[in-house]
């Protein structure tokens, strides 16, 4: 074999985790609210001494550290991430394949993610924007390297505690950002002001987006035609700064298409991630996007607004603080924790992590401060 990897985890472990994530979909809790994190590669890049830009070289080497990031994840880092024999991996670029596909310029550094740069900085030039082949910039790359990804994984021996598992390539996807998010990161900040001044034009060009994202989608699971998991999600960031009204008017209608599109016959089929304080927008998050779940939501919501808002109807995933997780006491990380569980875990549905991405030099004992917390309130409460 190519790689080979061996993973201390024990089975009885992925079963409980498994058993978790299923009665969390139920709205249940089995012993605890589960746990998990967003800990993508640029948190593990300095435990490994890797220069950022290093991980982008080339697929295979990419493949090798993504082995290598979920063998220390699963053995450190204290959650309910692993739920079966099975290490799942894709290509990864931070969030700059969408704007890329779009034209947008991605400017690369050693040791920081890569960024999208706008280029439409002229009102002319957006509406002179024409619509991208599905597989333009980075996205013909993730494909790419994606279909190299399945045949590394085919020459990859993975073992947990001596019993055989396997690595699983997971769905080809276009990798998710809403329309407003990728407008965004196309014009930059002055798309803010222009909704105002100029909303015809600004929403033909979400509207357009929004058609090629649903274009680009459709091409890839032409590719990987396997059928995707009962979640489906769109990151919407650079919307919560917006009032609920201008949300409504330039965001809502444009990422309705594509959960019409691809999450209409799912059950959680409208998930949607926001970093920030979106406290504002979730009565319309709920009532006019009929969102389904919100993903490892931003920490300046509190708990007990999302509870209120969202709670018994939604599935939540969220949302410690991530500077207090990196830079924060462990019982300062506890408190926190006990805190989001205690105003969440009755609503159901819930998982308790990071709101949003954990830091690099976040030390291990947070994550297992926040586990301890998880334990005490679940071994506390009648489930």
């Amino acid at each position: 074999m190519r790689f080979e990897l061996e993973i201390d985890y024990p089975v009885e472990e992925m079963e409980a985790s498994r058993l978790r994530m299923q009665a969390r979909l139920r709205f249940e809790i089995v012993d605890r609210a589960p746990v998990n994190y967003c800990v993508v590669p640029r948190y593990f890049a300095p435990i490994f001494n890797l220069p950022y830009l290093d991980f982008f070289s080339d697929v295979e080497t990419q493949y090798s550290w993504l082995l290598k990031f979920a063998k220390f994840q699963i053995e450190n880092i204290p959650s309910d991430y692993c739920t079966s024999p099975v290490i799942s991996v894709h290509p990864y670029f931070d969030n700059i394949v969408p704007p890329s596909a779009h034209g947008a310029e991605i400017g690369w550094t050693p040791d920081s993610p890569p960024r999208a740069i706008p280029v439409l900085d002229t009102l002319e030039k957006m509406e002179g924007y024409r619509p991208p082949a599905p597989d333009a910039g980075l996205r013909g790359k993730v494909i790419e390297w994606w279909l190299a990804m399945n045949e590394l994984a085919s020459q990859t021996k993975v073992s947990f505690n001596g019993e055989p598992g396997r690595v699983e390539v997971a769905p080809l996807g276009s990798n998710y950002l809403s329309p407003h998010m990728i407008a965004v990161d196309l014009v930059g900040t002055d798309f803010y002001w222009w909704i105002l001044e100029y909303p015809e034009a600004c929403h033909r060009f979400l509207r357009a987006i929004a058609e090629s994202e649903i274009e680009a989608e459709e091409l890839v699971r032409k590719i990987d035609p396997r059928p995707r998991c009962e979640l489906y999600g769109l990151a919407e960031d650079s919307a919560q700064i917006l009032s609920p009204h201008l949300f409504s008017e330039f965001c809502i209608p444009y990422t309705g298409m594509m959960f019409e599109r691809f999450g209409a016959g799912l059950k959680f089929g409208r998930g949607i991630h926001m970093c920030g304080d979106s406290a504002h927008l979730l009565p319309s998050l709920k009532n006019e996007l009929r969102m389904t779940h919100f993903d490892i939501f931003g920490y300046l919501v509190p708990p007990k607004v999302a509870a209120k808002e969202l709670g018994g109807s939604i599935l939540l995933w969220g949302n410690l603080n991530p500077m207090l997780m990196r830079d924060g006491s462990p019982d300062q990380v506890r408190q926190a924790a006990q805190e989001c569980l205690e105003a969440l875990a009755p609503c159901g549905g819930f998982m308790l992590g990071d709101g949003a991405n954990i830091c690099p030099g976040t030390p291990l004992e947070s994550f297992q401060a926040v586990m301890e917390a998880a334990r005490a309130y679940g071994k506390g409460k009648d489930l």
